[in-house]
């Protein structure tokens, strides 16, 4: 004969309440999700706004069908041209003495799409000898004095290119160039 006033076993009652409560949840469950599905299947159920970075959705891999290979390649190199960024300068500038004007030739050609400044270091010693102010696309520099005055003799230098944008005045990157500096008395 059992004995069912053991006090370690449970009454027959609260399983069935455990065992309808865990279906219930269960079933709860099962309809929030199917409630979610629905709605996001649903035209204009999930209605995010753009931000100015997000991907547009739309938008597919590659050009657009129909270009031919002479359009495909103008438009490569277009962007090409927008990023680049030429310098020139006198590759062995003279100087009459150190304090005269010298043949620096600095160009900021027209099809370059920034402004530039020109900062001038001695390799030796990395002191900034010559420093330009902002110089436009399709403007130049023939002669111009060094801002230190230097020696007699031949002095190897570093020209450094700073590309600005023309609306934020920002950095854009940089181009450097080895000259040697002739300083002749």
């Amino acid at each position: 004969m059992q004995n069912n006033n053991n006090p370690g076993s449970k009454p027959a009652g609260r399983k069935t309440d455990r065992t309808l409560y865990a279906v219930l949840a269960c079933m709860l469950v099962i309809i929030v999700v199917l409630i979610i599905l629905l709605l996001r299947s649903c035209p204009g159920g999930d209605r995010h706004i753009m931000t100015d970075y997000d991907i547009d959705p739309n938008a597919s891999i590659g050009q657009l069908e129909g270009k031919t290979p002479e359009e495909i390649q103008a438009e490569l190199n277009r962007i090409v041209e927008e990023g680049m960024f030429n310098i020139s300068i006198n590759a062995t500038p003279v100087f009459n003495n150190g304090t005269a004007a010298g043949s620096l030739k600095i160009e900021n050609i027209p099809a370059n799409h920034y402004n530039m400044k020109v900062k001038i270091t001695l390799d030796s010693t990395g002191e900034v000898i010559y420093q330009s102010g902002i110089i436009e696309p399709n403007h130049h520099i023939e002669n111009a004095p060094l801002d230190v005055p230097l020696p007699k003799g031949t002095h190897a230098a570093t020209a450094t290119f700073t590309a600005i944008d023309p609306e934020t005045n920002a950095a854009m990157g940089y181009a450097a160039a080895r000259i040697t500096i002739l300083v002749e008395n």
